[in-house]
């Protein structure tokens, strides 16, 4: 059963599962209180709660179902740290420089200015947290953590400050109002996350042109053609943007800057019929742009 991030009203089935008591059904009987972000946790983490006592989770359900306890008592509530979690190596830089991109935001003034954006954010993480530790369910760990890519997207767009106009004197414009959004571009091999020659020097190039933006975000994706299975796939291109990422940050790229996705078999370079092995398909894009 894939899980599907909805932190949407979950109708009878809410009652359903309040009705069975534990952790929470305590947690659904409290009123919210404090301020709006509280609230917004608080809403978020009944939902995260609710949809693991429906897998059978009822560890994971008792661990958001305190979370929301204590963001419903107006307390802070702190997201959880990848670091304190079993976390299988090859993801922990991606997710430490996501949680580095979270925690930064709920210091800075997104819980004022992207309420309920932000604690979609936090939610979401501490959802691919705990998914990314049990890893046997990728398409579970895939909805989490783009819940909090887009949710973060959000957060930046409404917390954005507004640049001032420049000054009428003749000057050169600060670097990285001159840099523009660039792609890079990694084939792989098939059925593989090896590169093909060349792929270490277009992610050197990546890298490098990052340094022409002082707030840079750098997008990773990986794709696959569509030979092979779409579930299979989902995985392979997910390993691929993974690959690319880990050189990337070997080679000295900042991890806190980085966003993942993988689309698999879907926005194909060259449109091929199912089943089709097609080279161009097989690759991953580095986008780098500001934010």
């Amino acid at each position: 059963m894939k899980k599907v991030l909805t932190f949407a009203v979950l109708g009878a089935a809410s009652v359903t599962l309040a009705a069975c008591g534990g952790k929470l059904g305590e947690a659904e009987m409290m009123t919210a209180q404090g301020s709006a972000f509280s609230t917004a946790l608080y809403n978020d983490y009944i939902a995260l709660s609710k949809g693991e006592y429906g897998e059978g989770d009822y560890t994971d359900s008792d661990r958001f179902a305190e979370k929301a306890m204590v963001a419903a008592m107006g307390k802070d509530v702190a997201p959880y740290n990848p670091g304190e979690w079993k976390i299988p190596e090859n993801r922990v830089p991606v997710m430490t420089g996501a949680y580095e991109r979270l925690v930064a935001a709920l210091n800075g003034t997104a819980k004022e200015k992207a309420t309920v954006q932000l604690a979609r954010a936090q939610t979401s993480f501490d959802c691919w947290v705990q998914e990314q530790e049990e890893n046997f369910q990728p398409d579970h760990i895939a909805a989490c953590r783009d819940a909090f890519i887009a949710a973060m997207a959000d957060v930046d767009k409404m917390t954005m400050v507004a640049k001032p106009a420049p000054a009428p004197a003749p000057a050169p414009a600060p670097k990285e109002m001159m840099a523009e959004a660039k792609t890079f571009q990694v084939l792989f091999k098939f059925d593989s996350t090896a590169m093909l020659p060349g792929g270490d020097a277009q992610i050197k190039a990546a890298v490098d042109y990052v340094k022409n933006f002082k707030r840079p975000r750098v997008t990773i994706a990986g794709y696959t053609d569509t030979s092979g299975s779409k579930a299979y796939n989902e995985v392979l291109s997910e390993r691929r943007s993974e690959a690319v990422a880990e050189m990337a940050m070997d080679m000295g790229l900042d991890p806190k800057n980085v966003i993942m996705r993988s689309y698999a078999e879907d926005r194909l370079a060259v449109p091929t019929p199912d089943g089709v092995k097609k080279q161009e398909n097989r690759r991953a894009t580095i986008t780098v742009e500001s934010r």
